[in-house]
Formats: C-alpha cells, structure tokens, sequence
C-alpha cells in the first residue's frame, strides 16, 4: 500500500473530506530473499546535536549505556556535530 502511493498528505480546508495531496508512488526492489522491499531516501541533515559521556580535545567521544544506540550514527550524518560531553 505504501509503495503505490496515494495515501493522503493534506485533505481539502473545506471539510469535505477530500484528499488534496496525496503521496507520490515509492520505488521498490527485490533483494536475494525475494522480498520486496520500499526503498527511501536518506536523510541529510545539517547540524546533530549528540551527549557523549566523555570527550577529548581531538574530538573523540565515548559513549555509554542507550547513547550507544543512535548518537554515533547521528554524529556522522550531520554536516555540523554539537556535542555535550559530561568529562573532557
């Protein structure tokens, strides 16, 4: 259903309950398993803002606990990373 597209972005003001804009069709692909996948495009953002446990001068950082899952993938993701560090 979400790869044909047509899910509604915006209804008409009026109330009537009509879709105004409705979502583009998604490109698919099947891999070796023989699924089919939805393919998406990645996001590219500009600044990430990530706590690190402890920081050094050079710009390391060690994470600890749940920070681990997702602060380093959005820390190399961004094209500008702020970080707050408890220990430096």
């Amino acid at each position: 259903m979400y790869a044909n597209g047509g899910i509604p972005i915006k209804y008409k003001p009026d109330g009537s309950g009509e879709v105004e804009i409705a979502s583009r069709p998604r490109p698919t692909q099947v891999f070796d398993d023989g699924r089919e996948y939805v393919m998406e495009y990645a996001l590219c953002p500009e600044v990430s803002l990530i706590k690190a446990w402890k920081a050094d001068k050079r710009g390391n950082l060690i994470f600890r606990g749940t920070a681990q899952n997702a602060n380093p993938d959005a820390a190399v993701a961004a094209k500008i990373c702020i970080v707050e560090a408890e220990h430096i």
